[in-house]
């Protein structure tokens, strides 16, 4: 665990004597940093009085995290509102449930280059190799990725009895833009037509006999999700994101616009999360740590899964062989597993 999730478990108990709201859940408790053994934060509160309180709390917490050597607190007093209750939003009378799947899950993000993709195949074949009957859509319209991730380019999936019948790879059914077009070939395509296309892609294929259909949604919140979500009932969503700050206030669009779309939130899975010396086995926060855990204590949203920094992840999608397979045993394999497993028991329950 990071010295910066031991601070947040440390402190998440921490109460204002208002609203009894936890801080961290308040947002009160913020800006948390640490660097050569200093660690930094934002508290704000009501009066001096719990500005005084509570920074004694927070000091006297933190002794028994050893790496850290000094605090230094910047104390801002503001008054404190009640949290508004959340209302679970409603599932759209027009949406429908897809023949012959179980649970539809959407992988989202609120920015491209997060390895959105790469987390949607492996998740499948992770899903897959605990036993269950899996489908991929590749919903990128604009730029899809799949089809090359599986290594089945060109491979244009045949129709029977009017129906798109998937391209199967690894065990998983598989439809994607990229079946049916050459990657040289662009797609300009408006809102109604990407709807259209979506249609077809969901209610024209033989999706016959899946435990889970994963859909992977294009970068952003627009035309594509807005036509997913209308148009298919969905058991939940994930939104993927990176540790750096710019990543995090992209994905919070993304979990957002579930909200807003009436689809449950299963959960954050941070990306490229760090990295793990293969020599020596140390773990090095490359690009910052514990950005999804603010995250998580922020807006309510469990982070499920923290995968490593590993170059074979992205070179072996390039080669048509996800590193669930290329590499079974390694720690992105086992985050990818474990992620599932998550999945699987927020489902259940």
């Amino acid at each position: 665990m990071s010295i910066i999730s031991k601070v947040y478990d440390i402190l998440k108990d921490i109460e204002d004597p208002v609203t009894k709201e936890k801080l961290v859940n308040l947002g009160l408790i913020r800006d948390v940093s640490v660097e050569n053994g200093v660690l930094s934060l934002k508290l704000i509160a009501s009066t001096e009085k719990e500005l005084e309180n509570f920074e004694k709390e927070i000091r006297e917490r933190l002794k028994t995290i050893e790496e850290i050597k000094d605090i230094v607190i910047q104390k801002e007093m503001k008054k404190i509102e009640p949290p508004k209750l959340k209302r679970e939003p409603k599932r759209g009378a027009g949406k429908r449930k897809v023949e012959g799947v179980k649970h539809v899950i959407a992988v989202a993000s609120g920015k491209g280059g997060v390895g959105k993709s790469t987390v949607a195949a492996n998740l499948a074949l992770a899903l897959e190799s605990l036993g269950y009957k899996v489908g991929l859509f590749d919903g990128d319209i604009y730029g899809p990725s799949i089809a090359k991730m599986f290594g089945i380019e060109g491979l244009a999936p045949r129709v029977e009895n009017e129906k798109m019948i998937p391209i199967e790879r690894f065990g998983i059914k598989i439809l994607s833009m990229g079946l049916l077009l050459d990657e040289q070939t662009p797609v300009i395509w408006r809102g109604p037509l990407v709807h259209k296309a979506y249609e077809q892609f969901f209610f024209d294929a033989n999706w016959q006999g899946l435990d889970f259909l994963i859909v992977d949604f294009p970068p952003g919140t627009g035309d594509a999700q807005i036509s997913a979500s209308q148009l298919v009932d969905m058991s939940g969503g994930i939104a993927v994101t990176t540790p750096q700050d710019v990543s995090l206030a992209d994905v919070r669009r993304a979990i957002n616009m579930f909200i807003k779309m009436g689809i449950k939130i299963l959960g954050v899975v941070e990306n490229m999360s760090f990295f793990i010396c293969p020599n020596c086995g140390h773990k090095t926060y490359i690009f910052g740590e514990g950005g999804a855990k603010k995250l998580e204590l922020e807006m309510g949203v469990p982070v499920i899964g923290e995968i490593p920094v590993d170059p074979d992840v992205s070179t072996s999608g390039d080669l048509g062989m996800p590193v669930l397979l290329s590499r079974p045993d390694s720690p992105a394999t086992q985050a990818f597993k474990n992620i599932a497993e998550e999945i699987i028991k927020k489902l259940e329950a």
